[in-house]
């Protein structure tokens, strides 16, 4: 039986820290109740990047010792196999963008035929401790890496995120410096390989306004220093709220109360219960 690559969220990730950052109760009503499944399907942009993600993860993962003797999919037919795998109620909405993606996957396949870095590791989730000095406590904090590459030169260690978009200037770049995924890499890489330690580059898939042949760039991030060395604190700040409201049921814990959290793209699934009260 082919085996299926998971390029999901980690255990304990930015994920979980992003949302206690943003809204306390999102986070205490995403992770904290019994919650039905989503009747929606997710956007488009959503479902084209699982796609992609997917089939990049099989792509490299036959390049490497490490899946050497498994039985995968291709990296085309990994692609359809997620799309079945949906709920039946989202089925038909990532089956719809399956021929693009696969298209995109071999486009892309195709861009970067001459590169010689080493996969190192595929969606490997990745674990630092982060110790709180004032409470005595040790927290876990996870990231999934899409790609560990090996630079073929220097040796050094970089951890690869692909990111698909619609659009892609030079301040995305900017952007990301800061973003906790990406100073939560540096953060875990830094520990983890010390002077072999070269970096997060970003994996850029930018989508064809006209569906074409999509524009692939690949661009280090800018370092923020100061940001990785204060970014254990974030962690144990988001710990110490989980702690303070532990046992607080998750409806009456600390709302945002502001368009970015409430209403972000579209309205948030716990709208209607901030709104009217309840755990529904």
């Amino acid at each position: 039986m082919s085996y299926l690559l998971d390029p999901g969220p980690s255990r304990k990730g930015w994920h979980r820290i992003q949302k206690m950052i943003q809204c306390p109760r999102l986070f205490a009503l995403s992770y904290l109740t019994e919650r039905p499944k989503d009747i929606r399907p997710p956007a488009e942009p959503l479902i084209k990047g699982s796609l992609l993600h997917v089939g990049l993860a099989h792509h490299y993962a036959l390049q490497s010792e490490e899946w050497a003797d498994k039985d995968l999919y291709s990296p085309h037919d990994s692609i359809e196999v997620l799309a079945q795998e949906q709920p039946v109620g989202h089925r038909s909405a990532w089956q719809r963008y399956v021929p693009q993606v696969q298209a995109a996957l071999a486009d892309y396949i195709v861009h970067w035929s001459a590169e010689q870095w080493t996969p190192q590791g595929i969606e490997h989730e990745l674990c630092v401790n982060v110790f709180d000095e004032e409470t005595n406590k040790t927290y876990f904090y996870t990231q999934r890496v899409d790609l560990v590459w090996k630079h073929p030169v220097t040796e050094k260690i970089w951890f690869v995120d692909h990111k698909t978009t619609g659009r892609f200037s030079p301040r995305t770049v900017g952007e990301y410096s800061m973003n906790g995924q990406f100073l939560g890499y540096q953060c875990i890489g830094q520990e983890m390989f010390g002077d072999m330690w070269g970096g997060v580059l970003l994996n850029v898939i930018e989508w064809s306004k006209d569906g074409g042949s999509p524009r692939f760039e690949r661009m280090p991030i800018d370092p923020a220093p100061h940001a990785v060395a204060n970014f254990k604190k974030t962690i144990i700040r988001a710990e110490r709220t989980l702690a303070k409201y532990a046992d607080t049921e998750p409806a009456q814990w600390p709302g945002a109360h502001h368009n970015a959290a409430c209403w972000p793209y579209r309205k948030c699934k716990f709208y209607e219960t901030c709104q009217w009260g309840g755990n529904s």
